[in-house]
């Protein structure tokens, strides 16, 4: 795996402890958490710390992984983006970001730069995601990006209706 991905505007690094307090205050958001597993939500900053550190202990075996997106221009943590494997041995594109960054293109532009590594140095034939029933933000980021839906892959999990999506390599 690459050390870092870059896009006009993001830079996309794996995670360090140092990102712990904007990781709290992403999943400590109940609007961003809205359409997510309740597991999920920290309520303390010892929560993200020790998420992220087992976090990085592990993703660093893995052929993908979600990384931090923060900007280039100052460096600011904006939220995560990133590729990662799930069952069936498919991989997923996933992302999350803090609700002030919302609507800047900034989950298009780094699943973008995902999507061209998965392709190219990945090799993948093709990247699934999810997105929850009611979830229309990140929907539309995925229809932005190229991906199709497959509903016969919709699910239930952790109380919401999954909308499956797939995209195949150019």
């Amino acid at each position: 795996m690459v050390d870092f991905l870059e896009t006009d505007r993001l830079l996309l690094r794996p995670f360090c402890l140092a990102d712990a307090p904007m990781v709290f205050a992403l999943n400590g958001d109940p609007e961003v958490m809205c359409y997510l597993p309740k597991d999920e939500v920290y309520t303390s900053l010892a929560q993200a710390t020790a998420f992220l550190e087992a976090y990085i202990d592990k993703s660093g075996a893995w052929p993908f992984a979600r990384w931090a997106v923060v900007r280039k221009s100052d460096q600011l943590f904006l939220g995560w983006c990133g590729l990662r494997e799930v069952e069936n041995e498919e991989v997923d594109l996933g992302f999350r970001f803090l609700r002030e960054h919302w609507g800047r293109g900034y989950a298009t532009e780094s699943g973008q730069g995902w999507l061209e590594y998965g392709f190219s140095s990945g090799g993948l034939k093709e990247i699934v995601a999810r997105a929850a029933d009611g979830n229309f933000g990140s929907q539309r980021v995925l229809t932005k990006l190229g991906f199709a839906r497959r509903p016969e892959h919709d699910g239930e999990e952790g109380g919401f209706l999954w909308r499956s999506f797939i995209l195949r390599r150019p």
